[in-house]
Order: C-alpha cells, then sequence, then structure tokens
C-alpha cells in the first residue's frame, strides 16, 4: 500500500522521514507499504522560544492564520498552556475560546495542494499523519467524504495512521469537527499512536472520536509528543498497521506481537 506522509507543523519531508525511519523500514522488510514524504505548502517560523525543538530550517506548515496579527492569534502559540478539562472535546473548545485568527484561506488551499498530489502521483490508498499532518489529513479524509457526496468523486484513500494530533477541520464550514456537536465522521479504517504522556494526548483522542469506532485502533506507546523507535514498540505496531491495510482491502491479517 501506498501511503502519503504529512509531517508536523514546524516540520518538513526530510525530518520526518527521519522520525519515521523505523517503522518504514519495519514495513518495507516485507513490501507491506510504501511511502512519499511531502513539505507542507506553507513557509513557517516556529513561535519564541521553541526554534531549538523543531531542529534546522527550513520549517513548513499546512495551516496558517489567515490574517498575521501577533502570537496569540495563533492557536499553536498556545500550546505552552495547553488546557486540561474534563472531556477532551471540552478541552479544544477552551483551547480555541477567543481571540484565535481563522485558517480558512491555508485550510483551502492545503486540500487543494494534497488533491493535486494524489492526481498525479496517485493512487495512494494510505496517509499517514504527524501533529498538525494528523489534523490536515483527517480534514482531507472529509473532504474526500464530500467530495463523493457533491460530485460523485470516489475516495483515494482506503485507510489512515495518525501521529498524536487533533480533530479535523469541516471541509466546508472549516470549523473544528468535535464529536459531542456534530455526526460528522471519518468512516474509514485508522489506528491512532498516542503517547499517555503527551501533554497534548486530548487533542489525540478527540480526533479518534471523530473516527467510526468500529474501524479505529488506538496504540498507546506510553510516551510523550513523540514518534516511537524502540525495536519491539515498531514490530508490534508494525503488524497493527498491516492488519488495518488488511482490514481496508479485504486481505489477511497478521497475529500481533507474534
Amino acid at each position: 500500500m501506498k501511503f502519503l506522509c504529512l509531517p508536523g507543523a514546524y516540520g518538513s519531508a526530510d525530518k520526518f522521514q527521519v522520525q519515521l525511519a523505523p517503522l518504514v523500514n519495519e514495513l518495507l522488510s516485507d513490501g507491506a507499504a510504501s511511502f512519499r514524504f511531502i513539505n507542507a505548502p506553507c513557509e513557517a517560523v516556529p513561535p519564541k522560544g521553541f526554534e531549538d525543538f523543531f531542529g534546522k530550517p527550513p520549517y513548513y506548515r499546512f495551516i496558517e492564520p489567515d490574517e498575521k496579527g501577533t502570537d496569540d492569534t495563533d492557536v499553536l502559540s498556545r500550546i505552552r498552556d495547553f488546557p486540561e478539562c474534563d472531556t477532551p472535546e471540552d478541552t479544544m473548545r477552551e483551547l480555541f475560546k477567543e481571540g484565535i485568527a481563522t485558517s480558512v484561506l491555508s485550510t483551502k488551499r492545503a486540500i487543494k495542494f494534497l488533491l493535486d498530489i494524489m492526481d498525479k502521483e496517485g493512487p495512494f490508498e494510505g496517509i499517514i499523519g504527524y501533529s498538525e499532518g494528523a489534523t490536515v489529513a483527517g480534514t482531507l479524509l472529509l473532504a474526500e467524504q464530500d467530495l463523493l457526496k457533491k460530485r460523485g468523486r470516489k475516495p483515494m484513500i482506503k485507510c489512515a495512521v495518525f501521529f498524536a494530533g487533533w480533530p479535523p477541520l469541516d471541509p466546508t464550514t472549516f470549523s473544528m469537527v468535535l464529536s459531542d456537536e456534530s455526526d460528522t465522521m471519518i468512516d474509514i479504517h485508522t489506528v491512532h499512536i498516542i503517547g499517555s504522556l503527551d501533554p497534548y494526548v486530548d487533542g489525540s483522542m478527540a480526533l479518534y472520536n471523530t473516527c467510526e469506532p468500529d474501524y479505529a485502533h488506538i496504540f498507546d506507546h506510553g510516551k510523550g509528543h513523540t514518534l516511537p523507535r524502540e525495536k519491539a514498540v515498531i514490530k508490534e505496531l508494525g503488524d497493527v498497521i498491516r492488519n488495518m491495510i488488511a482490514e481496508s482491502t479485504g486481505g489477511t491479517g497478521v497475529n500481533v506481537g507474534e
């Protein structure tokens, strides 16, 4: 299966390929998957104090504020003080409650950018997103569902792997999709890799809650806002993804952990 791979905010195709290398090598070992890593379309500058965290430039983002004001209008500037509420959905509402600039223009551009790549280089049957890339991947999946309803365009992507991430944006209203406010749901097979120590784990769970529960699988690597690299964890995760691929294509899965 060919996967389109979307890095997180302030990342790049090269950096994401390094971060994901253990899993890539695991899935290449038996030909289970191939990968196309891309840069996001918007050049970016990390928030003050985070320059070292994201490594050396260049930096890219998929989504940016429609109007460039102060840092306070960019939701990513608020990750220093990520809220904790009773439910994942309440946490996301608190994070976005006031003063955040809209991101309609860049979201539209990102979806068009990805659909163009899919048309030119596809077919891509799978998608992998990390952090902001996971949010954009989810938004793209909803856009494919919307295009099927409105234009009869058959969705290309059959399954998705989300590393962390936040809920998707509705491709029509561009508001965040929250499961306690909307019936909109990602309806393909998904694997959600979370870290129980991730300070942003509520975002990951709010994303999980927007996916069809019969097709969604949670994999907790037990660490923070990082990608797993330990050999045993990668082997188990590789088998989980192999099973997702099999389920989404009608193939035969494997026994996880053997």
